[in-house]
């Protein structure tokens, strides 16, 4: 009976239409994924562009090392190795990421960027590591954090603060 009531089961699994060919659009197909909701999820990566950013740090270039939830990028041929992150949370405050960050026991300094409201972020021990946070539009929070790879690179501020005003003046 258990057996019976098993197969039963596996067999209301299927699904009674074929699957859709490589490359069509599974949203018009029962229980697809609507992929246009999703398009442009790795667009923020760009909000400043991979020239600007190289343009930053006096650099050659730039490799892209994560797209996703946050935008990971290592800068070549600049005088120090620097690795920068971009951490764009559409759906969080200032306040909150502030709280976070004072949880994290960093040192944080109030701060103006492009005209509006922010804080740097500091790292206790690692005085060259350096995050400036603002708003980003309407409801969400920016963070650029700039971290040279060098105990002599200097500070990391003047370029996070660089690529906040940027994104800033440029989208909101």
């Amino acid at each position: 009976m258990a057996a019976a009531a098993l197969l039963l089961g596996i067999a209301g699994c299927g699904q009674d239409e074929p699957a859709p060919a490589p490359g069509e659009d599974r949203a018009s197909s029962p229980g697809g994924t609507d992929n246009e909701e999703f398009r442009n999820l790795l667009d923020e990566c760009l909000v400043v562009s991979p020239e600007q950013i190289v343009e930053v740090f006096d650099a050659q270039a730039l490799d892209n090392t994560f797209y996703g939830a946050i935008c990971r990028f290592t800068i070549i041929g600049a005088a120090v190795p620097t690795s920068v992150t971009l951490a764009w949370f559409e759906n969080s405050s200032l306040w909150h990421e502030r709280r976070a960050t004072e949880r994290l026991g960093y040192d944080i300094e109030n701060t103006t960027v492009a005209g509006q409201g922010g804080f740097t972020v500091r790292i206790p021990g690692d005085a060259a590591a350096c995050g400036v946070a603002t708003r980003a539009g309407e409801g969400g929070t920016l963070i650029w954090w700039v971290h040279p790879q060098s105990r002599s690179g200097g500070d990391g501020c003047a370029a996070a603060m660089e690529l906040a005003e940027l994104t800033v003046r440029t989208h909101f």
